[in-house]
C-alpha cells in the first residue's frame, strides 16, 4: 500500500445538516485529518458544519445548482476556480449532480475523481446514471449492492466500481440500560410496562409516517400497553400531528422533534419501525441495531441487507398497513423473540457493518487514487489505471 497522503475535496449538493451523507463525512473527514490527510467539503452552509470543523476538516460554502446550460457552464468556471483554490489530488463528488459538474470542471486537470453514490431516488436520475459515471468518474462507490446491481445493470461498467457499505460506531450506538430508564422517566406519561415503538426518520413524504400512523392506531385500538414516539422533523410535522389526533391516538404519540442524542431515545425503544416508500441502505435502522433493537421495516432499496426477515426483525411490503401492524403485533406478544432478534441485530453490526472496515478501505481508495493523480497526466488517468491498482468489486 502506498502511504503517500492525500488531499480530498467532497462535493456535496446539500447543505450540510442532518442526513446521511452528511453523517458519512461527518465520520470520514476526522478520521482522515487524524491519519495525516487533509480534507476539505465543499457544500452549502448547515446546522452540522461545526461537526466537520471541529475535526480537522475544512468547510467552504459552494452551490451546485442549475437549470439551463448557461448556469451549468457558470457553476462549472465557479468549481475549477475552487479546484485551483484546493488543489487536491482527489475529487469526491457525492451525487450524480455533483460528478456531472466535476466532470465539466476537472476533465483536463491532473486528478482521480472518486464518485460515492449513496442513493438514487429519482427514475430518471438512475436511467442517466450509468452514462454520466462511465463519462465523470474514475471509480464509483456504492454503499449498498441494490444500489450497485442496480446501476450497473443500466450501463455502468462494473471494473470501475466498489461496494463499501458505511459503517456504524458501535462505540457511539450500543446498548445503554441507564439511558433507557432515564429516558423512559422523561417522556410525559409513560409507564414502565409500555412497549414502545419507535421511529429516527425526518418527517417527509418518502419516511411514509402516515403508515406508521395508521398501523400504530391498529396495534393501539386492541393493545393499550403501548406507545409510539417519533424522532425528527420536517415539513410534514402539522400535517402528521393532524392525522395522529384525527386517529385517536394523538395521547399515545410522542414527537420529541430532531434530537443531538439519538443513542438514547434508540434506547427508549423496544422496536424500531421505518415504513419508508424508499430508502438505500438506512443508517437509522442500522443504528437501531447497533443499539441491540430488532427492526420492522418495509422492502425497498437496500433494507433487506441490513434487516434479514424473520432474524433480526420483520420486512413487509411498503403501503401496507395491515402488514405493518401485524408485524408490531407479533413483536408486542413476545419480550423473548425481541430479545433474540435484539442481540441478532447487534451481532450483524460487528460483522456486516464495522465502521472500522469501512472507514480502512475508503482510505485505501482514496490513497491509491491519489497516488496516481501525482504520477501521471490527467489523459493517463483513466479507468483501466485505476482498475489495475484497486481490486475490483466481487
Amino acid at each position: 500500500m502506498n502511504d503517500r497522503p492525500f488531499k480530498i475535496l467532497y462535493l456535496m449538493t446539500d447543505p450540510f445538516g442532518m442526513g446521511g451523507v452528511q453523517s458519512d463525512l461527518k465520520a470520514l473527514g476526522p478520521f482522515f485529518v487524524s491519519r495525516g490527510h487533509e480534507v476539505v467539503v465543499a457544500c452549502p452552509e448547515g446546522d452540522q458544519v461545526d461537526v466537520l470543523t471541529r475535526g480537522g476538516v475544512t468547510h467552504l460554502p459552494f452551490t451546485v445548482h442549475f437549470r439551463t446550460p448557461g448556469q451549468f457552464a457558470e457553476q462549472a468556471s465557479r468549481l475549477r476556480d475552487l479546484i485551483g483554490r484546493v488543489n487536491p489530488t482527489v475529487l469526491a463528488p457525492q451525487s450524480i449532480r455533483a460528478s456531472w459538474i466535476c466532470q465539466a470542471a476537472a476533465r483536463k486537470l491532473p486528478l482521480a475523481r472518486v464518485t460515492t453514490i449513496h442513493n438514487i431516488h429519482s427514475n430518471i436520475n438512475a436511467l442517466w446514471a450509468g452514462v454520466i459515471l462511465n463519462r465523470a468518474s474514475h471509480l464509483v462507490i456504492f454503499e449498498s449492492d441494490h444500489e450497485h446491481r442496480r446501476i450497473t445493470r443500466l450501463g455502468l461498467s462494473r471494473r470501475k466500481t466498489r461496494v463499501i457499505p458505511s459503517g456504524i460506531d458501535t462505540r457511539s450506538f450500543y446498548p445503554d440500560r441507564e439511558a433507557r430508564e432515564r429516558m423512559r422517566a422523561g417522556v410525559p406519561g409513560m409507564k414502565p410496562e409500555e412497549v414502545v415503538f419507535g421511529c429516527v426518520a425526518r418527517l417527509s413524504e418518502e419516511k411514509a409516517h402516515r403508515d406508521l400512523l395508521a398501523a400504530y392506531a391498529v396495534v393501539r385500538k386492541n393493545y393499550p400497553s403501548t406507545r409510539l414516539v417519533l424522532v425528527g422533523d420536517g415539513p410534514l410535522r402539522a400535517e402528521i400531528e393532524n392525522q395522529a389526533r384525527s386517529l385517536g391516538i394523538s395521547p399515545f404519540v410522542h414527537f420529541a422533534g430532531q434530537q443531538n442524542n439519538v443513542r438514547e431515545w434508540l434506547n427508549l425503544f423496544d422496536v424500531f419501525v421505518l415504513a419508508s416508500t424508499r430508502e438505500s441502505l438506512p443508517r437509522a435502522a442500522r443504528e437501531a441495531m447497533a443499539c441491540g433493537l430488532p427492526v420492522i421495516a418495509t422492502r425497498v432499496g437496500a433494507t433487506r441487507e441490513a434487516v434479514s426477515d424473520g432474524h433480526n426483525g420483520f420486512l413487509v411490503a411498503p403501503g401496507h398497513v395491515d402488514a405493518l401492524a401485524r408485524a408490531m403485533i407479533h413483536l408486542l406478544f413476545d419480550p423473548s423473540l425481541r430479545v433474540r432478534m435484539g442481540a441478532f441485530s447487534r451481532q450483524m453490526i460487528e460483522d456486516r457493518f464495522s465502521q472500522a472496515l469501512w472507514l480502512s478501505e475508503n482510505e485505501a481508495v482514496y490513497r491509491q487514487a491519489g497516488a496516481l493523480a501525482g504520477r501521471f497526466r490527467p489523459v493517463d488517468i483513466g479507468p483501466k489505471l485505476l482498475e489495475s491498482a484497486i481490486l475490483p468489486c466481487s
